[in-house]
């Protein structure tokens, strides 16, 4: 026997050399970096990783060589295939490739690091069975305790009388406990037998079997249940189970207990390809103990390409009955629905050329209970069906001289009223030149249409009356706009930027009395800057507003030299008009425009640094010195995840007066008050803010100043004391009906890191959404923002 440091090569075809060194032979490679993604870091193992090789190295203080069999004592490394072995005793056989290790072992291989008593491994195919081990799976943080570990090769293992956990520390925040663990680094999942859940110490849950992952995909398994309580449905709880079905399609099933009403069966199929991407949700509560029905809800949404120049929209929304989302929707954004959206729509595009094709249908869900046909027509919540519409759009290419031409098709269709066949066209020759600092364009075009009624017999309140006694309308309505603009900039010595773009419109619009003409897809638009510039101050076909007007506007804006940020925009325009407005919509509570003109329309938009936004808009009223419309918001986030929103926005004649009676317990009657129209007026404050390393808050605060009532109220927080766990809750009370009644909620979600992901932060249980840039008007409804206008 020979003493000293040995290092034994062993490669695949060459005779065993050994050789005496004080050093290591070969280089080893550098310590990868350990990083847990999904649980609490785990330290970096203290020996390295060798680089891939088929050749056998043996390290030792001591060792022998007999019959191809090698005997090494002290401190002993044996590596081979990107595997490293560390013990004070290893024995080793070059011809079976087994190695025996006992009196304390280290073992390392990519994703997997663990300590034992002693260890039996067939190092060439990667198999072996280790006693009494302490393991690490480096990918996701997850660690244990074995009896026994056997590797089953393929990044396979066996752990029996074995725990698992990914949280750090001595006392483990929750384990697992199970008499048998199967971890599969090839699929990156475990699977537990007869299973133990302890939560600090305490037993909390009992599995027969249980799947979670050791890795960050996507897999098949439960995901963090939600379970809380509702003053409508009493106790409910929410266990997610997801199926990783193909890498481009999943599916999620959501068993939901709800005390009050039974258990409900909800849904999602996504699937995602090169050309089309869509979902599949559902929702099914079998006889509603409160309801005394069966509940449902179905949605399903497609967006794709058919060939290079072909796209099609499918979107079809629709539940059981009226009451669903008041009754089994935690949330301001599901009670407010009002109408589901069921469309298809085909576009195909070409080279100055759009060709529309649209079928689409509503279900609505707030009948109000009108007898006035015309107010119940211009403001009505059951819109009409396009059954279908077409479109088609073509414009040449030529310059400075183009024509086009606008013409469509609809079938207006609605149970218990007068249905039409809407056909117009549009020929237009629109002239147009830029040369940078200034622009001007003018458009020429006549519009011409016809409808085609029909189903007078069907029409509640309705006769031939109200159309002069004829089937057939027709109409036709010349157009010109003419319009120009300046663009000015100016630098000054510090390098910030101040532009200055005035611009002005003439617009003449012929008149034609159109009060003959039923209501199917029209209405009032927002008044807001781009809007004085449009060519007509009614959204839809059936009301083309007069026009003989001048609209003269401005803007500025502020750049910041060292980032090109725009600190400051300032808008402020009017339209001034030479003959008095005759077109209107009938029982109309439209604002924005008076005999001589419109409000005077002002925004401001301030970026003042990276983290503050700030913008309002003003609408003024000159010949009743009122504001019409105001709506301003202001926004504070930083890095590290600090936000708060404070906003306030006011409508005059935001929508017709509504009477609603309480018929029952469960049921509310509607009723519109001809020519009396609802003002609106509202404030909101949220707040979201990491308060400690460990501890988010959210709140948010919408309050009606014309009603003197509260329109919803939220906190909630997010708690990760460790980095294996979280906790999470949400309190909610919110308007719940159109009488104004309230409804109250809380839900708790705790998250066990490691077993499986299901939102980040406090934000995502309820909602990512923030405040909207974008103004969505009088109808706008939207899930939860931290500042939302409901």
């Amino acid at each position: 026997m020979s003493r000293g440091r040995f290092a034994l090569r062993l490669p695949t075809v060459t005779p065993l050399v050994v050789s005496v060194s004080l050093a290591c032979a070969g280089a080893l490679a550098a310590k990868p970096s350990i990083a847990a993604e999904m649980g609490c870091a785990v330290n970096t193992p203290p020996i390295a990783l060798p680089e891939p090789s088929a050749d056998s190295t043996l390290i030792a203080d001591q060792a022998s060589l007999q019959n191809e069999v090698a005997e090494a004592t002290g401190n002993v490394r044996l590596e081979r295939n990107g595997q490293a072995l560390e013990a004070p005793f290893v024995r080793y056989n070059r011809n079976s490739g087994r190695a025996e290790a006992r009196d304390g072992l280290q073992y390392y291989r990519p994703g997997l690091f663990l300590t034992a008593d002693n260890g039996d491994v067939l190092i060439n195919d990667e198999t072996g069975e280790f006693n009494q081990a302490n393991y690490s799976v480096l990918t996701n943080g997850g660690r244990g305790q074995a009896a026994t570990v056997n590797a089953l090769g393929a990044g396979r293992f066996e752990l029996t009388d074995a725990n698992y956990t990914t949280c750090d520390g001595e006392t483990k925040a929750w384990l697992l406990s199970a008499d048998r663990i199967e971890l599969d680094r090839t699929s990156g999942r475990g699977e537990a037998f007869d299973t133990v859940m302890r939560f600090y110490g305490v037993p909390v849950f009992y599995s027969p079997n249980l799947n979670f992952p050791i890795d960050d995909k996507r897999h098949t398994g439960v995901l963090p249940p939600t379970f809380g309580s509702s003053s409508d449905s009493g106790f409910e709880l929410a266990v997610p189970y997801y199926f990783n079905l193909a890498p481009n399609y999943d599916a999620t099933i959501v068993p939901r207990v709800l005390a009050k009403r039974g258990v409900q069966i909800g849904g999602q199929f996504r699937y995602l390809y090169e050309h089309h991407r869509g979902e599949f949700d559902g929702e099914y509560l079998p006889s509603d103990n409160e309801y005394d029905d069966d509940r449902a809800l179905f949605h399903f949404e497609h967006i794709g390409q058919l060939s290079p120049n072909v796209g099609i929209e499918a979107n079809y929304s629709r539940v059981s009955d009226d009451e669903y989302f008041d009754d089994l929707s935690n949330g301001l954004a599901g009670t407010s629905t009002s109408q589901l959206e069921q469309a298809v729509r085909l576009t195909a595009v070409d080279t100055g050329i759009r060709f529309t094709l649209l079928a689409q249908d509503f279900q609505t869900l707030d009948d109000y209970d009108d007898d006035n046909d015309n107010l119940d027509r211009a403001f009505s919540n059951d819109p009409y069906k396009r059954m279908p519409q077409a479109r088609l759009e073509m414009l040449t290419p030529s310059a400075p001289f183009r024509v086009g031409l606008d013409a469509e098709f609809s079938n207006f269709r609605r149970d218990d009223d007068i249905d039409a066949f809407r056909t117009e066209a549009r020929p237009r020759l629109l002239w147009g030149m830029d040369r940078g600092g200034w622009y001007a364009n003018s458009e020429a075009s006549y519009r011409l249409t016809r409808y085609d009624l029909r189903g007078f017999d069907d029409a509640e309140n309705f006769t031939r009356a109200d159309t002069g006694d004829d089937d057939v309308i027709t109409r036709d309505i010349p157009q010109f706009t003419l319009g120009s603009g300046l663009r000015f900039a100016r630098t000054f010595n510090d390098g910030w930027v101040q532009t200055l773009e005035p611009r002005a419109q003439y617009l003449y619009t012929g008149y034609e009395d159109q009060s003959d003409i039923p209501i199917f897809d029209s209405g009032v638009a927002d008044l807001h800057f781009d809007r004085l510039f449009s060519d007509n101050r009614f959204v839809g076909s059936d009301r083309i507003g007069d026009a003989n007007q001048l609209t003269l506007g401005v803007s500025s804006r502020f750049i910041e030299p060292e980032s090109g940020r725009t600190v400051a925009k300032v808008d402020f325009g009017r339209v001034t008009g030479f003959r008095d407005l005759r077109v209107n919509m009938p029982s109309s509570g439209e604002v924005g425009y008076g005999d001589r003109g419109s409000d005077y329309v002002a925004g401001l938009e301030l970026r003042p640094t990276e983290h503050i936004t700030a913008r309002t808009t003003l609408q003024y009223d000159p010949d009743d010195s009122r504001v019409n419309r105001a709506v301003a918001t202001a926004s504070y986030r930083t890095d590290a995840g600090y936000q708060f929103d404070i906003g306030y926005r006011r409508y005059r004649d935001y929508r017709p007066l509504r009477e609603v009676a309480r018929i029952d317990d469960d049921n509310t009657q509607t009723t519109l008050v001809p020519g009396a129209y609802e003002d609106l007026e509202q404030t909101a404050v949220g707040l979201r803010a990491p308060v400690t390393e460990n501890l988010d808050v959210l709140g948010r605060w919408n309050y009606s100043l014309e009603e003197s009532q509260n329109v919803e109220t939220l906190a909630g927080f997010e708690y990760r004391p460790s980095c294996c766990w979280a906790g999470r809750v949400a309190w909610r009370r919110y308007v719940a009906d159109d009488d104004g009644s309230m409804d109250t909620a809380i839900m708790f979600q705790f998250v066990l890191n490691g077993l499986g992901q299901f939102g980040d932060t406090v934000q995502s249980f309820v909602d990512e959404d923030v405040y909207d840039d974008e103004d969505r008007g009088r109808s706008s409804s939207s899930s939860f923002d931290t500042i939302r206008f409901p």
